[in-house]
């Protein structure tokens, strides 16, 4: 639990910061996105998995990929209808950041735990999308409008 508290600790620290740069119905509105996003990266990453009990729970009753399509096309919803008429022609950079941002982490999570197969070249994988995805978030992370705000 305390490691629940410190995130949350965390997340309301980081709401603090934004809020110097943003209204906080924006920065709501982005942690929602990133939610979303987040949602579907994990469980399409899920939806990979090879062992043979998940993959028969994959196929008959959890259904992670079809899922993980409905919550990144629910992100993509929530960004052209709420989104884009707060902030604009910035809604495509924010979206990059998001949506990278999520699959950066994945993939971050994933290397992590591929560590052991380092021998075997399992990790590499992750660990090249992980910086791929890192940067793009910050190429757009530039666009977003929010460094002229300091």
């Amino acid at each position: 639990r305390s490691a629940d508290e410190s995130l949350q600790r965390d997340l309301a620290w980081a709401k603090s910061q934004a809020s110097r740069h943003a209204e906080p119905a924006l920065i709501e509105s982005i942690c929602h996105l990133a939610g979303l996003c987040m949602q579907g990266a994990g469980l399409s990453r899920y939806a990979d998995r090879k062992h043979p009990l998940v993959f028969m729970y994959n196929c008959t009753m959890g259904f992670p990929e079809y899922n993980s399509k409905r919550s990144i096309e629910a992100a993509k919803k929530y960004k052209e209808e709420v989104l884009r008429p707060m902030v604009g022609d910035r809604t495509d950079a924010i979206w990059q950041v998001c949506f990278h941002g999520a699959w950066c982490e994945q993939n971050t999570r994933d290397w992590d735990g591929a560590q052991a197969g380092a021998v075997t070249g399992a990790a590499k994988g992750y660990q090249a999308s992980m910086l791929e995805d890192a940067a793009i978030v910050d190429k757009f992370t530039q666009q977003m409008g929010f460094d002229s705000c300091e």
